[in-house]
């Protein structure tokens, strides 16, 4: 009875000391742990029972050891929430993204990989490898673990891959090992995130269950900020003529004059005869007349040359330096682009006229307000001298 007592007591001894380093370690049930266990015990029937105790033991110790890695990267994760809410930079979020993985994982290459249901190509938003950054690329859905990461839904987590197997479009390394986690939002796969290492066996159950996490927040960011960059594109744009609108120009011509330009010159663009098309044709054809005389003004438009639809038949250009083009120029060619593209009704032929107000910065106006005004008396006395021509301030 004594002898059973102190073997009990050994064997708790044992099972205590697992427990206090349980969470501790990825292996707490070492061979000389085993050896120990089975001196404690004896040779006897209990073996079998004792081995199936240290198992389970083993598993909760697994399981709490991955939760303790896990917890002490929560740090990481929330900071990367942090910067995924205070920024709608794609570039940023990118990169951040990169960083965090590479503190957490091995990282000799790492992808985010863009998936559109509607399109049969995986867009490679971001590539880097060995340090290098690489340009945005686009492969087809196919036989490779990004593919199939995409079309099981799953994560592909394999110990051995060669290159080619990961479509990776970029760089040279022949990776050992690598993770493609599926980033999957209302049941569709929009992304593929990846980390591969030159090592074998670099990846573990935890780096998928961070790589989902990180996945999701950078997605669901980039299409935040891609939402945000439409809404915004749609409120600076005049919808019938797809020029820029008066809100755009107002912060545009704001802009140059804060940083300094030293030359400006706006010329407002007043359409002729609208009235008499839309009454004689229609405002259908009215509309299309607004159309052809702003795509005129956008066949001379570029860096420094800046179309906009302000209101109605109104058009405002702004040039800036260091364009070397003149006003004149400018309405000239305006002028012959409007006479080659005549529109066609029946057996009309429908020439769209212009007349131009110009005002410069500063002689003109040293405000958008002031500066507007002035081109818009000038653009006035063209009309009243007959149209189709072009008047300075």
């Amino acid at each position: 009875m004594d002898k059973n007592k102190e073997r009990i007591h050994k064997v708790l001894g044992i099972i205590t000391n697992l427990l206090k380093r349980m969470g501790m370690e990825k292996n707490i049930i070492s061979k000389d742990v085993y050896q120990e266990m089975i001196q404690a015990i004896g040779e006897n029937d209990e073996k079998e029972g004792m081995e199936a105790c240290l198992s389970q033991i083993q598993k909760v110790n697994i399981q709490m050891e991955n939760m303790s890695w896990l917890n002490e990267h929560y740090k990481i994760l929330h900071e990367f929430a942090q910067v995924c809410s205070k920024t709608l930079n794609e570039e940023v979020l990118l990169k951040k993204a990169f960083e965090m993985v590479s503190q957490v994982m091995p990282t000799d290459s790492f992808f985010i990989a863009l998936y559109d249901e509607s399109d049969p190509l995986i867009h490679f938003i971001f590539m880097v490898e060995n340090g290098i950054f690489y340009p945005n690329d686009y492969i087809k859905l196919g036989n490779n673990f990004t593919s199939k990461a995409i079309q099981t839904k799953e994560i592909v987590h394999p110990q051995k891959l060669k290159q080619d197997q990961t479509d990776a479009t970029f760089g040279v390394t022949d990776s050992k090992s690598g993770i493609f986690v599926p980033v999957i939002i209302d049941d569709h796969v929009k992304a593929v995130i990846s980390a591969q290492s030159v090592s074998d066996f670099a990846y573990r159950k935890e780096h998928e269950e961070l790589l989902q996490i990180i996945g999701n927040q950078v997605i669901n960011s980039i299409e935040t900020a891609r939402l945000y960059e439409k809404i915004y594109l749609m409120s600076q744009t005049d919808e019938l003529t797809g020029l820029k609108n008066h809100r755009a120009f107002h912060n545009d011509l704001s802009k140059l004059i804060s940083s300094g330009s030293k030359k400006i010159t706006l010329i407002m663009i007043d359409s002729d005869r609208l009235k008499k098309v839309n009454d004689t044709f229609g405002h259908d054809i009215g509309d299309l007349y607004l159309k052809v005389l702003a795509d005129g003004i956008k066949s001379i438009c570029d860096e420094h040359i800046i179309g906009y639809r302000y209101a109605g038949d109104e058009f405002m250009i702004i040039l800036h330096s260091p364009s070397s083009e003149t006003s004149e120029g400018i309405h000239q060619k305006l002028v012959n682009y409007l006479k080659t593209h005549p529109i066609i009704i029946d057996d009309n032929e429908i020439t769209v006229r212009i007349s131009s107000g110009v005002a410069v910065y500063p002689e003109n106006g040293s405000t958008v307000d002031s500066l507007k005004r002035a081109a818009d008396q000038a653009q006035y006395r063209a009309k009243n001298l007959g149209g189709s021509r072009l008047i300075n301030a």
